[in-house]
């Protein structure tokens, strides 16, 4: 008798119900499509649960072993291109001006081996594609050498004089358009409750933790005010990880609240997120983040960014909420992996 595997079953189960309330459904078409978007979603709810089950552990340094000869890491390295051909793909159909910047905490003593072989990829590959990039790497790295200990990444994130420092550094991106103006707009029809994906804190959030003011906006985005229609500065949008978001600093002491003191002319908007990849800064910045009509979008990665394409990651944290199974390649990976630890 053939055998199925969980993630089969569950898959025909869902075609099976889809089957079976498009088969029943005789309202009407919005109706229909509330059901189908239900029904997706419950989908994907099961297909991640499935997948988190079957493959529970995130590798991390671990997916650089054997890097001269690693087809894992090659693979990685092809997603994250895609993804980010994409996104400037995206933003530069907009008419925004689109620029990478490489920036973390993790370089120098600090550095992780994924940052820094990664570097040297996203450089190249935003050469090979035409795309703006500015690599912080070195600066912030000369930085950090000092033995300070306000100089020291916090939890791998920023520490305060780092945050400031950071903004400072990336002064130079933020200038090289600055005079620039998108002319295209959007009506108001065409645009998204929410712009970012952040959730307001709730008071039990920060039970246990140290105090931190972290003010979320009512658009999902780190910010202390609604941002308005028509705009009546350049807007500035800053997509990235927790590195831009910087949960664990207070409202005055983020990267975008000390840009937007240095450039009053301009308005930032902070869409960061923890954990987001490649792949979540495209569907985010179509969605939603793209509405704020930037006038400049900047992306702040690092060489660690690759790794997080790796399907238990995603698994974990993709905003799509999907489950996603293993390429051959990652999943030989993932068997020895877990044999070994």
């Amino acid at each position: 008798m053939k055998s199925y595997s969980r993630y089969t079953v569950l898959m025909f189960l869902i075609g099976t119900l889809c089957g079976a309330l498009s088969l029943s459904s005789c309202g009407e078409r919005n109706e229909r499509k509330n059901k189908t978007s239900d029904i997706n979603e419950l989908a994907n709810k099961i297909g991640r649960k499935t997948a988190i089950e079957d493959y529970p552990k995130i590798p991390g340094e671990e997916l650089l072993q054997d890097l001269g000869s690693n087809r894992l890491f090659g693979e990685l390295q092809s997603r994250y291109s895609q993804q980010l051909v994409a996104l400037h793909g995206a933003v530069t159909a907009d008419n925004a001006k689109f620029i990478v910047v490489i920036m973390g905490p993790d370089v120098g003593k600090f550095a992780s081996p994924s940052n820094t072989y990664g570097i040297s990829f996203i450089t190249q590959l935003c050469t090979n594609q035409g795309i703006d990039w500015i690599d912080l790497s070195p600066d912030i790295s000369e930085w950090t050498t000092v033995n300070d200990p306000n100089r020291a990444p916090v939890n791998g994130n920023w520490s305060k004089a780092g945050a400031s420092m950071a903004a400072k550094m990336l002064a130079g991106a933020v200038s090289k358009y600055d005079d620039y103006n998108n002319p295209t707009s959007l009506t108001s029809a065409d645009r998204p409750y929410s712009f970012g994906d952040m959730q307001k804190p709730e008071p039990g959030d920060m039970e246990g933790k140290p105090a931190v003011r972290m003010h979320v906006n009512d658009q999902g985005l780190r910010m202390g005010y609604n941002i308005t229609f028509p705009k009546s500065k350049q807007r500035v949008l800053l997509l990235g990880d927790q590195k831009i978001l910087t949960p664990d600093l207070d409202d005055d002491h983020t990267i975008t609240t000390y840009l937007q003191r240095a450039f009053p002319d301009k308005e930032f908007i902070n869409a960061g997120h923890p954990n987001y990849t490649i792949e979540d800064y495209v569907s985010l910045y179509t969605e939603k983040a793209r509405y704020t009509e930037p006038d400049v979008v900047i992306l702040c990665t690092n060489g660690g960014d690759i790794l997080d394409e790796y399907f238990s990651q995603r698994n974990h944290f993709a905003r799509s909420g999907k489950g996603y199974r293993p390429t051959e390649t990652e999943l030989n990976f993932y068997k020895q992996f877990t044999k070994s630890n």
